[in-house]
């Protein structure tokens, strides 16, 4: 399935990862933004690791 839970799951995470930095910022705690700066590219890239590994059209390919 192209689009399974777990992508979604994924994605999900990384834009409330987003939405949380940005209101840590606007409330002056640039700290905890900075550290889930390096946390959002981070999620990122699990979810493009989980999507090649698990993807049936990528297995099909080999």
């Amino acid at each position: 399935m192209l689009f399974g839970p777990g992508i979604l799951i994924a994605g999900g995470a990384t834009i409330l990862l987003a939405c949380i930095d940005k209101t840590l910022e606007s409330y002056g705690f640039q700290f905890l933004g900075s550290v889930l700066r390096i946390a959002i590219p981070l999620a990122a890239m699990a979810a493009g690791v989980y999507f090649i590994e698990t993807n049936a059209m990528i297995g099909w390919l080999k």
